[in-house]
This record gives structure tokens, C-alpha cells and sequence, in this order.
């Protein structure tokens, strides 16, 4: 494959897309150091890789293969995945060395280690310690929950529902990407928010609805850009508590049919506003969205306290530092390389997904705890010295991994669509155990089944959903007051139901707490199913997907690389944003 040399950097062909990346001299320096060899996908081709082996919200019933408990599972039973509940997994008894394997340097790492993957049962969901989850079953890629329902991604939540990126909140449903959020509800990217509705990036606020960007401000309703505002509608005051509550009493907001024609009007507000080219804060030197307390971290998406980190997503825990191509967590971890859901705690972790708790120098291995020396293992915990899970000396283990290496550098696997991976590149996405269209690489990369296979991905045929709604969309109350005790007992039919749409679940139920919740606030019941709400609420935040563009500021000829799409108004950059909002 051509390579053009400019100066410090060079200019190389993507195996996969074919379009040309850049890889400059920081990061020729960050593979010289972790002992790699430059990588041949671009940045999003390996981001999308990743995420092939990243199913968040596909849940399945399945037994364990131990004790035979029913148990959620996030492999399909038909895939061919064995799976063990969280006990057995972390048992005494099991010890994934049993499968072990001699490795063979006739055939090809991968074709091995697919054969291992067969072999070895995987944890069968990423809750990290079931023994801290209570009252909470449904949920998947998550910690500390109590009396949760469908929550992905998420930490330190009580009594909540439907939400992804959830940290540390309280009786919240229907929320993404928020942290310190009490009783909201219908909200995307808020901080330390009481009572915030239908509202986006907001913090610091109180009893707020329909609001972006406000922060410091309490009693608020269809605003855009205040600081430390109240009593506020369509960004004009009412001047007092008592006029600002009869404005919203008028609003009638308890009618499903009168939101919908207020978000046509707050929408053309916040489309009028003022938008700050990434969400930042306390970094020097950053690029990319929603990175905070960074230094020199590029092209990333959600960060927290990343240092020298480059390609990076979903870092929510802290302390990062040297990382390049890493998704989802993080936590004092510094030299990892094409790495997918790894962290507390380790160092030089390459071209692995999911190892946590203090790995260091593991290449190509899954579910890997604990442990250090290892190569194309699966499923050991507190080990060393361990190739294809076979128990070596340390003199052995350092013989035949470099073998291993040269094998794979002289013999790479060949996969579909005629795509070589050799030693430095992440796993092939056809051994992933999951469908493309049961992953978030679908999320962020979305494909039609033909063109999904046609790229080398596999894809699941869902079976036929034949629900039997008791009440149509069109007969679903319309307010508040209509919800009556028995709705849970129903199951209502999704607005979408009849669209071709994907991952449409064309009917749903309401949960107990989730009836109080709108009883409660005196919210209108929802039409449409909660995987159809993730995705519109999905549409209001940025993607991990960047581009160059200017500012709009007035004048401003600052170049701007931003995840907010071209048809974003009044994109500023950070200086002429903070000259006109702050």
C-alpha cells in the first residue's frame, strides 16, 4: 500500500474505506512506544471496528451454562456464544485455562482464537458487581443501581428509567448523557439539574423546561443561552414567580398534542441561538466533544481528565493518559491501544475488549482481569504468562509470542472483502459475536442489511414481533390526568409501529415507576417505544463524527473542527462564544 511522505507525517489509504488519514509524527511516537505498528484503517474505520463488538442495549433471556439460572444475557442464543451468570463467572470453580489450546503457527492468530472464542463461555453482561445492583435486572454496562430499569452505560442511579450515560442521579427517566440529575426527565447532556424537562445542554438549574444551553438559572421555559436567569419564557422575562406560573399553566402542558406543537416553536428558538462549536471545559489544547478537564486530547469524544489522548470515546472515568484509540471507560489507565470497554487500573493493553482491574502488557485478548503477560486469551482472571489460555513458563511465553508476532506480520488473516489483519490492527469484525444491527456500530455508522453484508458484517433477522397492543397509538391518552391505575397492565402500541424501522420495538409497557413518575409531574404518557425515544433523544446531541468548518461570528475567520453537522446556525468558536453568551 502507497505511502506519501510529508515532512513529519505521512498520508496512508485506508484498507477499508479507502480514503486517505493522516498519521503524524505524535503518533509514530505513541506506536514507537507502545511497540506497534502503525495502523491501516483511518480513525472512523477503526472506531466503527470497535464498536462491532459493542452491544449496549440488545438484551436476551439465555441459561447459564453452569447452574442453569435464567439469566439477561447480551449474546443471542443462537449465536453460538456461551455464556455464564455473573456468579459462576467469578466463581472459584471456573478457570478458563481448561480450554486451553497449543497454538499452531501453520494457521492463521485469528482463525485460532475464533476457535477459542467457541470454546471459552463469556461473562454473559458487563455489570460489573452484580452484588452492588439491587432491584435492578434489566440493564447492561453498569454499576451501583437501585431499582433501575433499562439503563445502559450508566453508574450511582436510583430509581431510574430508559437512560444511557447516566451518572449519579435520582428518579430521572427517559435521559442521556447527564450526570447529577434529580427528577428529570426527556433531557440530553445536562449537569447538576432539579426538575429539568425536555432540555439540553443545561447545568447548574432548577425547574426548567425546554431549555439548551442555560446554566445558573431556575423557573425557565423554552430558553436558549441565559446565565443566571429566572422567571424566563422564550427567552423574555415574566418578572414574577406568580405571572411566570400562569404563563406555563396556560401552556397546558399535560397534553401530549400541545407539546408537540410548543417543540415547533422552541426548536426555531434554539435553532436562533448561539452554539459553542464543542462542549468544553478547564482544557488547553483539545479537539473533538464533551471534553473536560483535558490536556492535548484530539478528536475525542466524551472525555474526563484525559492527558495526551488521541481518537478516544467514553472516557466517563478519569485519569487517562498516552491513549489512542479507546472506547468506553477509562479510569488511571496510560499506553492503551485499540482498546474496547478496558480500564481500572493498567498499562500497555493493546487490541483488547473488556479487561479491567489493573492489566498490563496483554495484547489481543477478551475479558481478561487482573492479569499481565497475556496474548490472545479469554476469560482468565489474576493470571500470567498465558497464550491462547495455556499456562506458560516466563522464558516460553516470551519465545512463542514473538513467533506469534512475526506470524502474524509474515501471515496475516485475510478476512472478508479481501481485508488483511496483521499484528497492530483490532479484531476482524466478523469475530464479533454480535450483529451489526444488534451493536452501536449501527448507532453511529447505520446500515441497511444489504449493505451490511456487502461490507463483511453479519446481520440478525429479528423474529416476527406479534404483539397484540390493547390500545392503539391513536388511543393513547392525551393527558395526565387520563392515566389510570391499570396501565401498566396494558400494552400500548408504538406511533412507529408501522414504519420500517429497525430497532422499533412496535409496542411497549409501562413500568410502576415509571406510571407514578408522570402521575407525578402530570407529564403525558408517551407514544412511542423507548428504543424509538433513545433514538430521537440521540438527534439531539453530536455524534462522534468530526469535521472542519469556520465560525459564523461575524467577521471570524477561525477554522473550527466540530461534531455539530453543517446545517448547525451560529456556530461559534470559543472565544466569540464566550463574547456573546457568558
Amino acid at each position: 500500500m502507497e505511502i506519501k511522505t510529508h515532512s513529519n507525517s505521512s498520508v496512508q489509504a485506508c484498507q477499508k474505506c479507502k480514503n486517505d488519514f493522516v498519521i503524524d509524527a505524535e503518533d509514530f511516537n505513541f506506536y514507537e512506544m507502545i511497540q506497534t505498528p502503525a495502523p491501516t484503517f483511518c480513525p472512523e474505520c477503526r472506531f466503527q471496528r470497535r464498536l462491532t463488538f459493542r452491544n449496549d442495549r440488545t438484551l436476551y433471556k439465555r441459561d447459564c451454562e453452569i447452574c442453569k439460572k435464567n439469566i439477561i444475557s447480551i449474546y443471542r442464543p443462537e449465536g453460538g456464544t456461551k455464556i455464564l451468570c455473573q456468579k459462576c463467572w467469578w466463581g472459584e470453580e471456573f478457570d478458563a485455562r481448561i480450554y486451553g489450546k497449543d497454538y499452531d503457527l501453520s494457521k492463521s492468530f485469528f482463525e485460532q482464537y475464533q476457535e477459542l472464542m467457541r470454546a471459552v463461555p463469556f461473562l454473559a453482561n458487563f455489570v460489573v458487581d452484580e452484588s452492588r445492583m439491587l432491584n435492578s435486572p434489566y440493564n447492561n454496562m453498569v454499576l451501583d443501581l437501585k431499582n433501575c430499569y433499562m439503563m445502559f452505560d450508566s453508574d450511582f442511579n436510583e430509581d431510574c428509567a430508559y437512560g444511557c450515560e447516566v451518572e449519579k442521579s435520582r428518579n430521572c427517566v427517559d435521559t442521556n448523557l447527564i450526570e447529577k440529575g434529580e427528577m428529570c426527565y426527556e433531557c440530553v447532556n445536562i449537569n447538576n439539574c432539579y426538575r429539568a424537562f425536555y432540555s439540553v445542554d443545561c447545568k447548574n438549574s432548577n425547574d426548567i423546561k425546554f431549555c439548551r444551553d442555560c446554566n445558573g438559572c431556575t423557573d425557565c421555559f423554552g430558553c436558549v443561552n441565559l446565565r443566571n436567569q429566572s422567571f424566563q419564557v422564550f427567552n423574555q422575562s415574566m418578572g414574577d414567580k406568580v405571572t411566570y406560573d400562569a404563563k406555563i399553566k396556560e401552556m397546558n402542558l399535560t397534553s401530549r398534542k400541545n407539546l408537540e406543537e410548543i417543540k415547533k416553536k422552541v426548536f426555531e428558538i434554539w435553532n436562533n441561538g448561539i452554539t459553542k462549536f464543542m462542549h468544553e471545559e478547564q482544557t488547553n489544547d483539545v479537539s473533538g466533544d464533551y471534553i473536560f478537564n483535558s490536556k492535548n486530547t484530539k478528536e475525542s469524544f466524551i472525555v474526563h481528565e484525559g492527558w495526551n489522548v488521541k481518537y478516544c470515546q467514553y472516557m466517563v472515568a478519569n485519569n487517562v493518559k498516552e491513549c489512542e484509540d479507546v472506547t468506553q471507560f477509562g479510569n488511571n489507565i496510560e499506553r492503551y491501544y485499540e482498546v474496547l470497554q478496558g480500564g481500572n487500573g493498567g498499562s500497555n493493553v493493546r487490541f483488547s475488549w473488556f479487561g479491567v482491574n489493573e492489566n498490563s502488557h496483554i495484547d489481543y485478548c477478551m475479558q481478561v482481569m487482573t492479569s499481565k503477560n497475556m496474548f490472545g486469551c479469554i476469560g482468565l482472571r489474576g493470571k500470567e504468562y498465558c497464550i491462547l489460555n495455556k499456562q506458560y513458563t516466563k522464558e516460553e511465553f516470551e519465545i512463542l509470542r514473538e513467533k506469534i508476532i512475526k506470524e502474524m506480520k509474515i501471515m496475516p488473516y485475510v478476512g472478508k472483502n479481501g481485508i488483511r489483519y496483521a499484528y497492530g490492527e483490532f479484531f476482524p469484525s466478523e469475530l464479533s459475536p454480535f450483529a451489526y444491527n444488534e451493536t452501536t456500530a449501527n448507532e453511529y455508522f447505520p446500515l441497511s442489511k444489504e449493505e451490511a453484508t456487502n461490507n463483511g458484517f453479519s446481520w440478525h433477522e429479528r423474529g416476527e414481533r406479534n404483539y397484540q397492543p390493547t390500545i392503539k397509538s391513536e388511543n393513547i391518552p392525551d393527558g395526565a390526568k387520563d392515566i389510570t391505575e391499570n396501565i401498566i397492565s396494558e400494552v400500548l402500541e408504538c406511533i412507529n409501529s408501522k414504519e420500517d424501522i429497525e430497532d422499533c420495538t412496535t409496542a411497549f409497557r409501562i413500568i410502576t415507576n415509571e406510571a407514578l413518575f408522570y402521575q407525578r409531574f402530570n407529564l403525558p404518557l408517551p407514544n412511542k417505544c423507548p428504543n424509538c425515544r433513545h433514538r430521537d433523544r440521540m438527534k439531539l446531541r453530536t455524534s462522534p463524527l468530526f469535521h472542519k468548518t469556520k465560525c459564523s461570528y461575524d467577521g471570524c475567520e477561525t477554522e473550527i473542527l466540530t461534531a455539530y453537522d453543517s446545517k448547525t446556525s451560529n456556530l461559534y468558536c470559543k472565544e466569540h462564544y464566550l463574547r456573546t453568551v457568558v
